[in-house]
């Protein structure tokens, strides 16, 4: 994952309870999961006509089968929802019960199903436990490599027994076939409340209107510094502050009423705007 992501929440418990709003990135950011087939009104209004690739299908099943795979190995969970953007995917996880899995190793098996099955679609083997060995034919391969190589069996070293860093020159040296489906890392942001649960679902059910209308009306949806309203201008540093903050609450911004000094949401002139 780019340095555009922030890094897990740190002391938080990932084996026990909770839920969380997880986020994957295809690598490179290419649309291989699905795409927009309408972008007019309809759309907007909620027929977004986002059609799913196969590879896109086998990863909304997958997410779908969670609970029923987990269940296997004694993890209770539920998957709330998800959808398959183009470029990255959403879902809505559940840990019921303290788990002897991590949250990651449930995240990890996800994603080696999706490599798989694109990997597959390629007419390659599982990139894993490919031995880089049958890349070291031709020009330009590194020494580093071939000594790698030449440190196991006749068989050669498999991808995964290479650090992060040369597994970036590695896949650098091949192209994008050998490349894993998504970035290493993930996002997740984690639930605080049956209110904010319900803020990610819906999050994940919005997310492909929000993209078209980014889409559609870039210039309504850029972000500003100071956003002006009639003669005033405002500046917006605190919604950019909330942006970069880990763990999102909705918080409720007030006026006192003129009058009561109460706050004017608790008052039958704000019950009457609102109706209005």
């Amino acid at each position: 994952m780019t340095s555009a992501y922030r890094p897990r929440n740190p002391g938080h418990d990932y084996y026990g309870r909770g839920t969380y709003l997880i986020t994957l990135v295809v690598s490179g950011r290419e649309a291989l999961l699905s795409h927009f087939t309408g972008t007019g009104r309809e759309a907007l209004m909620g027929n977004h006509a986002l059609t799913l690739t196969p590879l896109g299908e086998v990863a909304e099943r997958t997410w779908l089968k969670i609970p029923e795979a987990q269940a296997v190995h004694g993890n209770r969970v539920v998957v709330h929802a998800c959808v398959c953007m183009p470029d990255h995917f959403h879902g809505v996880i559940e840990v019921l019960e303290p788990m002897e899995w991590s949250l990651g190793d449930i995240i990890q098996a996800f994603k080696a199903v999706c490599i798989s099955h694109w990997q597959r679609q390629q007419g390659l083997g599982a990139s894993m436990e490919r031995p880089i060995s049958v890349d070291l034919e031709g020009e330009g391969v590194p020494g580093w490599l071939r000594e790698k190589a030449r440190q196991h069996d006749n068989e050669g070293a498999l991808i995964r027994s290479l650090s992060k860093k040369q597994r970036q020159e590695y896949y650098a040296l091949v192209g994008r076939n050998q490349q894993p489906l998504f970035d290493e890392n993930y996002d997740d942001t984690v639930c605080l409340d049956d209110r904010h649960r319900e803020a990610m679902i819906a999050y994940v059910h919005d997310n492909p209107r929000r993209a078209l209308l980014r889409r559609m009306l870039p210039d309504v949806m850029r972000r500003c510094l100071h956003v002006r309203i009639g003669e005033r201008s405002y500046g917006a540093f605190g919604n950019l502050f909330l942006l970069r903050w880990a763990r999102k609450i909705q918080v409720l911004c007030h006026r006192k009423h003129p009058v009561t000094r109460q706050p004017y949401e608790e008052t039958e002139d704000y019950a009457n705007e609102r109706k209005g």
